[in-house]
């Protein structure tokens, strides 16, 4: 249920900053455009904030519309603010420090994390945070225009994998589908937009982090990882994650997916999916990140090797089998 706070905070303010995560996915950036385009027909200023970077080719098109910073002249009338599907304040990255002593309500879908803002609506059982928008936008009174529903279907198809990460409890979802149709968005389109546009370059570099995929626990768990040279190289902007963790989901037998990034010389980033046996959220939360019980990701110190052998012993209590 929508807190109340959260119906009077947006009707109070007139004007808001729309803030997302850092590395957005179509579901953050959905969320922020089809909200910020509502508040905007109700007569509110908005400003879209984002410090990406925009690496998804199904986004790219979207970070014109996006400051990485806020203007300091858009705080004079002391915006509300509004962070979408982020779980910890650090995922909006510098943004932190400029919405500093600002009312903040956080609209998220993400089971782990650490709470922030002023007004909260976080419910972890939801598919994805564009659901939660256009629930939103029903209880405003309005519906979505075309563009929006269409926005809202996009971040729907990310983060359900285009429905089949759904449970069989998730009629509430389909629903919302059916209602966003019903406003104008096209699947065909959404589906188009993305999987389409592929760069040659990612593919490759896709290749390259599938073929070092190990095996442990007897196959349960399979890690993989790019290396810090690697998108240079091969002049890749991304990796394609979603199609990694799609592959190796089809593997007989695997329960968790663990995809690293070497970032920096001292920083790696994580994804983590999981079947059923392993909450991946909560196992993001201790390294320092966050997300849903079958999907989360994190940011932490070290080297590759070290996350690995850290994630091995953090897991390996889950597995009764302990041969490798």
């Amino acid at each position: 249920m929508i807190p109340k706070e959260l119906l009077d905070f947006l009707r109070s303010k007139d004007s808001f900053l729309i803030i997302g995560h850092q590395e957005p996915d179509a579901d953050c950036i959905g969320s922020q455009l089809a909200l910020g385009s509502f508040l905007k027909r109700l007569g509110k200023q908005v400003r879209q904030c984002n410090q990406g970077p925009f690496k998804r080719p199904e986004i790219n098109s979207y970070q014109p519309l996006f400051s990485p910073r806020v203007d300091p002249f858009d705080k004079v009338s002391s915006p509300g603010v509004v962070v979408v599907d982020c779980s910890t304040i650090d995922r909006i990255g510098e943004l932190q420090a400029d919405i500093e002593g600002l009312d903040a309500a956080v609209i998220d879908h993400h089971s782990a994390g650490q709470s922030f803002g002023t007004v909260r609506w976080v419910e972890g059982q939801r598919a994805c945070c564009t659901e939660m928008i256009h629930e939103l936008m029903l209880a405003l009174g309005g519906t979505p225009t075309p563009e929006e529903a269409h926005w809202l279907f996009l971040g729907l198809a990310t983060d359900t994998g285009f429905f089949r990460h759904l449970e069989a409890s998730a009629s509430a979802t389909f629903r919302t589908a059916a209602a966003l149709a019903d406003s104008g968005a096209s699947a065909k389109a959404v589906y188009q937009q993305l999987n389409g546009g592929k760069v040659l370059a990612n593919q490759r570099l896709m290749g390259l982090v599938l073929s070092r995929t190990q095996a442990f626990f007897n196959g349960r768990m399979v890690f993989s990882w790019e290396e810090l040279g690697d998108r240079t190289q091969l002049g890749a902007e991304s990796r394609e994650s979603d199609q990694i963790y799609q592959t190796l989901q089809g593997v007989v037998g695997v329960e968790i997916i663990v995809l690293l990034r070497q970032e920096t010389a001292t920083t790696v980033t994580g994804g983590l999916r999981s079947r059923a046996l392993i909450d991946v959220g909560a196992l993001a939360q201790s390294l320092g990140g966050g997300g849903h019980v079958r999907a989360s990701g994190f940011s932490c110190t070290g080297t590759v090797a070290e996350v690995k052998a850290r994630i091995l012993e953090l897991v390996e209590p889950a597995f009764a089998d302990k041969s490798q």
